[in-house]
């Protein structure tokens, strides 16, 4: 891996996991009720947590299993790999620590 790639992975992974965190943290605060005062009913409160935790899982398997283990690797593997780690870091411009070199 490049060091660009190195820096992209773990921001990715930090950002996964800061996602995971909340959208668990936002099921357990709906599961007490907390949904109510926002006038948000306990099926749909549940349901918008779960959705947030998939995608969470959903994009940190992506990233573990189908782009991660190609960075690197020679000619046309290696090069989509890294387009699509870059598409990935790139969803999330703006966020603080995204840096602009990245963009595919």
């Amino acid at each position: 891996m490049t060091p660009d790639q190195t820096d992209m992975v773990a921001f990715l992974r930090q950002l996964y996991a800061d996602k995971l965190d909340t959208a668990r943290s936002m099921a357990q605060a709906f599961t007490l009720g907390v949904g109510r005062d926002l006038g948000l009913q306990p099926a749909d409160a549940a349901e918008a947590a779960r959705t947030g935790i998939h995608a969470a899982e959903a994009r940190t398997s992506f990233l573990d299993e189908t782009v991660v283990p190609y960075l690197g690797t020679a000619g046309p593997t290696g090069r989509i790999a890294d387009q699509q780690l870059r598409l990935l870091a790139w969803e999330h411009q703006g966020v603080r620590g995204y840096d602009e070199a990245w963009r595919p």
